[in-house]
């Protein structure tokens, strides 16, 4: 495999509405970001990835953009973000921007003029289409809920918006579209970012039958995936943005592609010569110990997750690298997800940070990660500000779940768990702002928060340092970035274990992710226990000895 500058990333993802408010107006911004660059070194981070900071209305939280080449005030200004990424790489780390490239703002001044006449130049920038007996040109449903489509007034015709109806989809069938979008990427790379996260990148290609489908739901509405996800044809547009833009910097990008990406299809994306440098790994992502199908069965999950976890591997395996993460900004807090309320404290905490820490791949943490920020449920549904939000409580509603039904399954599912403001410290506000934040503060940051966990040597953050150090470590950086992968303890219930080796290296990772302590045989020869997050002797009588949620990481001979 050709080594790569991006191969040794630890990064860190940060949202920055709610990360640090430098100017007392309760949001976050840019400068805020300038103030942690030496904690966030402190961490072991080589790479951010910044959330949308572009000039936005902010229906969905800066993924509608209204301007690319514009910072948000609410942010700051270039000149501010330039200062960011000089001061980044003199602690060496590298800035990643997001790019929101499969729609815009209705606010975009491209928008506004295709309302104004849908059959001029700008109208062919966006996907209108003429309406079917008085309805919707097809009943596909929106990612977020409702119809896919729009109406625009006074006319016969609709636009498409993958997601709120605040942001019409871009027609990338459009070679004036795609030439406007590559010439605003290499704007941003030449100003010093060195490379993206790119927003819901398996839209961009649709399948323009527009076919009607059996509704699969009470609103009459279809998911229509299989029309405007990873469509054939897409690797045309992915491989002349690549062509066009990344490869002329040598940028890293991660693309948010679907779980269900075909693996005859892998190297086209992350091979050698792929459209982007590496793709999220979401195989985590669709459990829950709380949902209905493993409620009570946290075990029974956990080896579920493994075998998605191996598999992925399995199918990844020579084709390119992948990103390891666990949190992200639209997904629930990961201990709550994989870990029963009652089970929660440090060693459940630190025992799933490093379930896919060690495996192949890079490897990303968001903010709040590594100090064990948690779920913050709401009482009432008004207590929320995400449009996706109300969508789905509105669903649930008209699927039939009663008004505390709905609201249950919203604490159990909504990103907007991952989007309170970052705790700092146990002053006002948790530190993050010197006014009343934009987003309600968790009250647990009382006992949750970065100055606590720094000052403290046994910390979960202390951990995460840990794990950091060992991942970056002379000895052992090559062997985690290229080593092979094997599953070990397979049979093992709640048990998930593998060896990474490299030449003469080998490394056994075991993470005993459940409430019980666990027995394992030796698979070898132990030479030196590299990390665990227990004080206690692991080898017994010729066995493996893990306590309740034990993380044990095992040189071997």
């Amino acid at each position: 495999m050709l080594k790569k500058w991006w191969h040794n990333t630890i990064g860190y993802q940060i949202y920055p509405k709610s990360f640090q408010d430098t100017n007392g107006d309760g949001i976050g911004d840019l400068k805020g970001v300038t103030a942690h660059l030496d904690d966030l070194a402190d961490l072991g981070i080589n790479v951010i990835w910044l959330c949308p900071v572009n000039k936005s209305p902010m229906k969905d939280h800066g993924y509608d953009v209204s301007d690319y080449d514009e910072i948000d005030p609410m942010f700051g200004c270039k000149d501010d973000l330039r200062e960011l990424i000089a001061k980044a790489e003199e602690r060496g780390i590298k800035i990643l921007m997001d790019l929101v490239v499969n729609h815009t703002s209705s606010e975009h001044p491209w928008f506004q003029k295709a309302l104004e006449d849908p059959d001029g130049e700008y109208g062919k920038y966006y996907i209108i289409q003429e309406g079917k007996d008085g309805k919707e040109p097809n009943n596909w449903r929106s990612i977020f809920g409702g119809s896919a489509w729009e109406w625009i007034k006074d006319t016969n015709l609709y636009y498409l918006h993958l997601f709120t109806k605040w942001q019409p989809d871009l027609n990338w069938e459009n070679p004036v579209v795609r030439q406007q979008i590559y010439d605003m990427v290499n704007r941003w790379l030449d100003l010093g970012i060195r490379g993206f996260r790119v927003d819901a990148i398996s839209h961009l290609k649709k399948d323009f039958t527009y076919q009607n489908l059996p509704s699969d739901g009470a609103d009459g509405y279809v998911n229509g995936f299989p029309y405007f996800s990873n469509v054939d044809g897409i690797g045309t547009f992915l491989s002349e943005l690549q062509e066009t833009t990344f490869k002329r910097y040598d940028a890293m990008t991660i693309g948010e592609v679907d779980d269900d990406l075909p693996a005859d299809v892998l190297s086209d994306f992350i091979g050698e010569n792929g459209y982007f440098s590496t793709i999220f790994d979401f195989c985590h992502a669709k459990f829950h110990v709380n949902s209905a199908e493993w409620k009570d069965k946290p075990v029974e999950m956990i080896d579920a997750l493994k075998k998605r976890l191996f598999a992925r591997q399995d199918t990844i395996k020579g084709k390119g690298i992948l990103c390891n993460f666990l949190e992200n900004h639209d997904l629930p807090r990961i201990v709550e997800r994989l870990i029963p309320a009652k089970e929660i404290d440090f060693y459940s905490r630190s025992m799933v940070g490093g379930i896919n820490f060690f495996l192949p791949g890079i490897v990303f943490l968001y903010q709040g990660q590594a100090i064990g920020m948690m779920d913050y449920p709401k009482e009432s549904i008004e207590a929320f500000v995400d449009p996706s939000t109300f969508i789905h409580y509105d669903e649930y509603l008209q699927n039939g779940m009663t008004k505390a039904e709905a609201l249950a399954q919203i604490n159990l599912k909504t990103r907007e768990h991952a989007r309170t403001p970052m705790q700092w410290n146990d002053g006002p506000y948790a530190g993050f702002s010197s006014a009343d934040p934009w987003f309600q503060v968790n009250p647990n940051y009382r006992q949750i928060n970065y100055d606590a966990q720094k000052k403290d040597p046994d910390s979960l953050y202390a951990f995460y340092k840990k794990m950091i150090s060992l991942r970056k470590s002379d000895e052992f950086q090559e062997l985690f970035l290229y080593g092979e992968f094997t599953p070990v303890y397979e049979s093992e219930p709640g048990v998930i274990g593998y060896e990474r080796r490299l030449d003469d290296k080998s490394v056994l990772v075991i993470n005993n992710a459940k409430s019980t302590e666990t027995i394992l045989p030796i698979p070898g020869t132990i030479k030196k226990v590299l990390l665990s997050n227990y004080e206690n002797p692991v080898l017994q009588n010729g066995n493996i000895k893990l306590q309740r949620y034990q993380l044990l990481i095992l040189e071997c001979v």
